[in-house]
């Protein structure tokens, strides 16, 4: 799918970078997270009995900032951990603040774990209020190209706002040392019910991102409440899958419109309470 062009700062919105040690023997196996919607069977098979959550992490995995989770599961490659870890810093003298986060991959079964991958990105100098948070619901562990090495796919949002609105929105896939992403706005405070008459305003769920389905909703008034050329919801192009197998990218899109959903839901239901 071609391209969107470049997104323009929008409202109160910067993006930039980011910042996950225990021992192995106090693991505790838990359930992963529930996924948000059922993933693609035929794309991904279920692997839930392979993964296991972790209470904490092997010696010699570097944790930049406070757990978040931990998972832990043996594959064709190996055996292996994934971790999750969030950083919030205080304000500073000049009243900005900063928020990060980590995420890794280790391979284990060595003399030291080693590091197959690393994703560091936030929020920096935010003089609003900055957040980055991992979206739990989107860990997951599929083999999309079923050689019996499991990927794993890591969602994230950041802001630095003082309104609510939009959160920046990643959603990463790693194959081994590749890494495959879609990036765009997710869903928060977009839609609004009204207590007395039950309907909602704002800019529906789009169905579509490609550029010719954001624009056909554009093209309706949408683009009096946010300034194209991305809606939220929405990510701005497949480009990092162009040379990647097919599967990557549909099981991708199907993820991301899965958690959009999921979000939407909830920030409806907070409304409600």
């Amino acid at each position: 799918m071609p391209p969107l062009p470049a997104p323009r700062t929008a409202g109160l919105r910067v993006s930039l970078l980011l910042g996950l040690t225990l021992t192995l023997a106090a693991c505790k196996p838990q359930p992963p997270p529930p996924a948000a919607e059922p993933a693609d069977t035929a794309s991904a098979p279920s692997v839930a009995g392979q993964v296991r959550r972790l209470s904490a992490v092997p010696a010699g995995v570097e944790l930049r900032g406070k757990l978040t989770a931990a998972y832990g599961w043996t594959d064709s490659a190996g055996e292996h951990v994934l971790v999750l870890a969030e950083r919030q810093e205080a304000r500073g003298a000049d009243g900005a603040q900063s928020a990060t986060l980590y995420a890794a991959q280790y391979t284990l079964g060595q003399d030291r774990p080693r590091r197959q991958w690393m994703l560091s990105d936030g929020v920096t100098r935010c003089e609003f209020d900055a957040s980055a948070t991992f979206d739990l619901a989107s860990i997951a562990f599929p083999d999309l190209n079923r050689d019996g090495a499991l990927e794993t796919v890591v969602g994230y949002r950041s802001a630095c706002a003082s309104d609510v609105s939009p959160n920046d929105y990643k959603l990463i896939l790693h194959a081994g040392k590749a890494k495959y992403g879609l990036r765009g706005l997710d869903r928060q405070g977009v839609r609004w019910l009204d207590p007395d008459s039950g309907h909602l305003t704002g800019l529906p769920l789009p169905e579509d991102c490609s550029p010719q389905g954001q624009r056909a909703l554009q093209a309706k008034g949408w683009e009096k409440d946010f300034e194209p050329p991305y809606l939220p919801g929405c990510y701005t192009d497949e480009n990092d899958f162009a040379a990647a197998p097919p599967a990557f990218a549909r099981h991708m899109r199907q993820q991301w419109f899965a958690l959009m959903r999921h979000q939407e839901d909830n920030w409806l239901k907070q409304q409600q309470e």
